[in-house]
């Protein structure tokens, strides 16, 4: 929620954003400015670069730009280069109706002397050049026609007031130390404050606003003067509107009001105030404004309700009291009010709230409710900038005081003080979960935004999270988790700690687990940069204190999450060549790990020679490695480091027979490794240990033309088909192997592959006619091996993708590693067929299924099929089938698990959720889970009650959160997509 975005535009779009929002001033350029002499225009483009950029936009036409980290700057053909810079440009008759828009007035203070060959030529191309601060700093002044460019590796909005540079700037600059009068203009008459430092905006053109009664009453309107001031007063419940032009200039906003009286203040020298206004019920060249009595302004879908209102429109200062504003969020698809005593508007980009509720709710007593005493906010955005929605709410500063999160008239919790960043939720509280479970007991887990508690403006790419957590069972525990990205880098910082005073439950198998530390938890540290040249750099390490923390407290990331390492990558990928060298150790004494002290790797792929007649593939490592075991396991083997080494080359010739794509392809492989040894044959049996060892290898790769067939006669409405396209596309690959030793044997390879689509028509005929969708899909391989393994291999696949198959595999913590070194796993070991098919019945209606037969055996290794449907408006559901057989020897059934899921929306207040997996090979549930959800006004209940059978555990959970506000949920957020508004 933007609710701090709220509170400003509550002064921001109801009046003008800028002075220069208003009609142009037709009396041109200043009167100063009609006494200059001819300008000398310097018609040329100014390149600006710094790696570190305030700046901060004055009145109309008025920019400083404050250069902190190096400065460089081209114009006339000229370079200049400085250690800072401070910068201030004027747009020259930015009022004026022929102005043009690319003139400015530009002053630059320079740290640094400029040297005399190149003051010279400055004042030669019409720059006047001074010598300020006993020659350590040159200040320039030049009038320019032409763009300016501005390039920054960072950049900042704000108030440079506070630095020594920018004051150094200011001193300068009203030095009036320049060589004398330059023939395009005369000494500066405004001091240092003038030219840079903060002041008043000047009042900007009025604005002309109209009136209407709306009531059958006349209005009663009197007009009275007070020193050359006109003032209207108009009494009756009226209607009035005015148009302002946005900050771009490239549009305007239409502003609505009514209200029970109306004062009108128009002043003698307003540029927009004519001698006769234009009709009746109008005035132009309004300056300022009073209302009272009911007040009601409108601007698109936000409307805003007061008992009375000033407003300056020329210099932007106003005054609520007792506001009400209602606005809707269309991403979110609810309504936000806000309610404030009084907002103040003190500046042109500054704002105050007293006594502010901010809600989703239109009752005077809310449900759910944020209320602060003082809330502050500096709107630090460009106009250029606006049209960005992310980069309006990042550029708003807010500070809350006396922050109370509340439930009806009851405090929750308070915050002395908050400052939110307007992209997220506007409170610390990021999520929270309450539950209970055989295994932590009753747990209270919450989630902080961690600078929002510190009360501290989070970094420009940060996202830092705290967590504190309650388990009845377990203990109390906290931690960090901050992310953080910039251009050049970016990482991960993850700790966690808990006193565990309870056992662990891996598995039905594994429960009331001891460990031996008493204080428990994590370290994760991830990090990459990319440097110079194409060259990136990757640093990882990861503590764990103990072998089953990670399982016990982090299951998901054990189960399918990257390895825990502690590592130094560096790597550079130019064109289609690689390059990486490759740092690994291990911390964590209780695992198993292999080690690389250090390895280094070279690929290029896909290099032509010959007039492209034959195409290059070369993959290349070297290797130090060392097994490292748990230093508790009764039998640990050889912890010595060892040499590795392996390199395949290919080449191929790439063929056109007709529309046929032939590639005749021979690759050698070497490899050598002086630990274990190569010392399996193909069935796993043992072999005599080879160190060296060469695969010889040669093949084909084909793929044939797409070809199809239209069937234009097909219709049907219960398959919804509107005709039939029938793509096919076949493939073919056969490899044959040669070795030197039975330790590297390989199998020779056939792979027919025939890749179909079944396309139809569907949807409402438009311009472009009906869309295509793939009706259906199915995909067949056909694979062939000599010298096939026994039955107990399972369900290997071909992935001619990736062609390159390393000799050795260092990953994952079994030693030793499941390679072709120690096992005959190397590529297919079986004859089969594999499928993969999806079936698009209908645009709420879908089928996928994937299959693994053995051709050898005549059994399905691996069958899934899974049927989803929508029907609407209240149910959707899901029924799934898994077959694994059985492949591992000793084990007494496979698997043949079935999941069912439906969503079923039994009234506008009551969704039930359930969803099952039964194992019927084992003849018992997986898991099941129920959920009930209540809608109330604006808020969602969840209950969901789990049982998971493969950890014996059964746990209770209740989850509540705003409507349209998932980020507040309070327990699991899996069903909050579920109590959104409905669109229909």
């Amino acid at each position: 929620m933007r609710y701090q975005l709220l509170i400003a535009g509550a002064l921001l779009w109801m009046l003008p954003l800028s002075a220069s929002g208003g009609p142009e001033d037709p009396s041109g350029e200043s009167s100063s400015a009609g006494s200059l002499a001819p300008r000398r225009w310097l018609v040329q483009d100014l390149r600006i670069a710094t790696r570190d950029l305030l700046r901060q936009k004055g009145e109309a036409g008025q920019h400083l730009l404050v250069c902190r980290d190096g400065f460089s700057m081209a114009v006339a053909g000229l370079q200049l280069a400085a250690q800072s810079a401070v910068l201030r440009i004027d747009v020259v008759g930015a009022d004026a109706e022929d102005a043009e828009a690319t003139r400015y007035q530009v002053y630059i203070y320079l740290s640094g002397l400029v040297s005399q060959e190149q003051a010279a030529g400055l004042r030669k191309a019409g720059l006047e050049v001074a010598s300020v601060e006993q020659g350590k700093a040159t200040v320039l002044r030049f009038d320019l026609d032409g763009e300016i460019f501005v390039t920054a590796d960072r950049t900042e909005t704000g108030s440079p007031e506070g630095l020594l540079l920018y004051r150094r700037a200011l001193e300068a600059f009203d030095s009036g130390s320049f060589d004398g009068p330059s023939e395009s203009e005369s000494p500066p008459s405004r001091g240092a404050a003038s030219l840079l430092g903060p002041r008043r905006a000047g009042p900007a053109a009025g604005h002309t606003l109209s009136w209407a009664p709306l009531t059958e009453a006349p209005l009663t309107i009197e007009i009275t003067r007070e020193a050359d001031v006109e003032v209207t007063t108009i009494m009756g419940r009226l209607y009035a509107w005015w148009q302002q032009q946005d900050a771009q200039k490239t549009g305007s906003t239409v502003y609505e009001l009514e209200a029970d009286n109306l004062v009108l203040w128009r002043y003698p020298t307003d540029a927009n105030r004519v001698g006769t206004d234009p009709m009746p019920g109008q005035r132009q060249g309004v300056g300022e404004i009073y209302v009272s009595g009911d007040v009601h302004i409108r601007q698109g879908q936000r409307t805003i309700r007061a008992n009375q209102l000033y407003y300056d429109l020329r210099r932007q200062r106003g005054l609520i009291d007792d506001a009400m504003m209602r606005t809707f969020d269309p991403l979110r698809n609810i309504p936000i009010y806000v309610r404030a005593d009084r907002l103040r508007q003190v500046a042109a980009n500054e704002f105050e709230a007293h006594g502010v509720t901010v809600t989703t709710s239109e009752f005077h007593t809310p449900q759910l409710s944020v209320t602060a005493e003082k809330v502050h906010i500096t709107d630090m955005v460009a106009d250029d900038e606006r049209a960005d929605s992310a980069a309006v709410d990042a550029g708003f500063d807010a500070q809350m005081d006396g922050v109370r999160f509340k439930y009806y008239d009851t405090t929750i919790f308070g915050l002395p003080s908050l400052r939110p960043n307007l992209q997220r939720p506007d409170v610390p509280l990021r999520s929270a979960k309450v539950g209970h479970s055989r295994t932590y007991g009753t747990s209270v887990e919450t989630q902080w935004f961690l600078s929002r508690i510190l009360g501290l403006r989070e970094p420009e790419g940060t996202d830092s999270t705290l967590s504190l957590d309650y388990y009845g069972k377990r203990g109390v525990g906290g931690g960090i988790d901050i992310e953080y990205e910039r251009q050049a880098y970016f990482g991960r910082l993850l700790g966690y700690m808990i006193a565990d005073d309870g056992t662990d439950r891996l598995s039905r198998s594994q429960k009331n687990v001891e460990f031996s530390e008493d204080v428990r938890g994590r370290l994760k540290f991830q990090h990459r940069h990319f440097l110079p040249f194409g060259w990136q750099l990757t640093a990882e390490a990861s503590y764990l204190s103990d072998e089953n923390f990670l399982q016990q407290y982090y299951r998901s990331e054990f189960n399918v999450g990257k390895e825990q390492e502690t590592l130094l990558h560096l790597k550079r990928i130019e064109d289609n060549w690689g390059l990486s060298l490759l740092g690994k150790a291990r911390i964590n004494d209780f695992l198993d790990k292999v080690e690389e002290m250090p390895s280094a790797q070279f690929h290029w792929t896909g290099q032509s020679f010959l007039q492209d007649r034959l195409t290059f593939y070369s993959n290349n490592q070297i290797s130090r490695y060392r097994y490292r075991y748990n230093e508790e396991a009764p039998s640990r083997g050889s912890e010595e480091f060892f040499m590795y080494t392996m390199t395949r080359n290919e080449v191929d010739m790439p063929l056109a027979v007709g529309r046929v794509r032939i590639v005749p392809f021979v690759a050698g492989t070497f490899g050598y490794e002086d630990g274990g040894g190569f010392q399996s044959a193909l069935d796993d049996s043992p072999a005599e240990r080879q160190d060296a060892v060469w695969i010889g290898e040669g093949g084909i790769r084909m793929s044939a033309p797409s070809f199809w067939r239209v069937y234009p006669d097909v219709q049907s409405r219960f398959w919804d088909l509107n005709q039939l396209r029938h793509v096919v596309s076949p493939q073919l690959t056969a490899v044959a192997y040669t070795h030197s030793h039975k330790a590297v044997e390989q199998r020779d390879v056939l792979d027919l592959g025939i890749y179909q689509r079944w396309q139809t028509k569907r949807g409402p005929v438009g311009p472009d006619g009906q869309r295509t969708v793939d009706w259906l899909k199915l995909n067949l391989d056909f694979v062939w091996v000599s010298d096939p393994g026994d039955a107990s291999a399972g369900p290997d696949q071909i992935l001619w993708n990736q062609p390159f198959i390393p000799l050795a595999n260092p990953s994952g913590s079994v030693l030793l590693p499941r390679d072709r070194r120690a096992t005959g796993m190397f590529g297919p070991r079986r004859d089969y067929i594999g499928t993969d098919a999806a079936l698009r019945l209908t645009d709420t209606t879908s089928v996928l299924a994937d299959m693994h037969y053995d051709m050898r055996s005549g059994v399905f290794d691996q069958i899934n099929v899974g049927f989803s449907r929508l029907c609407w408006p209240n149910l959707s559901y899901y029924v799934g089938s898994r077959y694994l057989r059985r492949v591992v020897s000793g084990r007494e059934r496979g698997s043949n698990a079935v999941t069912f899921a439906a969503t079923y929306v039994i009234d506008p207040r009551y969704t039930a959720v359930f969803s099952q997996q039964y194992d019927f090979d084992y003849g018992e549930g997986t898991r099941s889970d129920i959920t009930l959800i209540r809608r109330y006004h604006r808020m969602n209940l969840a209950m969901t009650l789990s049982a998971d059978e493969s950890l014996d555990e059964q746990s209770f959970v209740v989850s509540l959160w705003p409507q349209g506000v998932p980020e507040l949920a309070f327990g699991l957020r899996r069903y909050t997509d579920l109590g959104v508004s409905e669109t229909y």
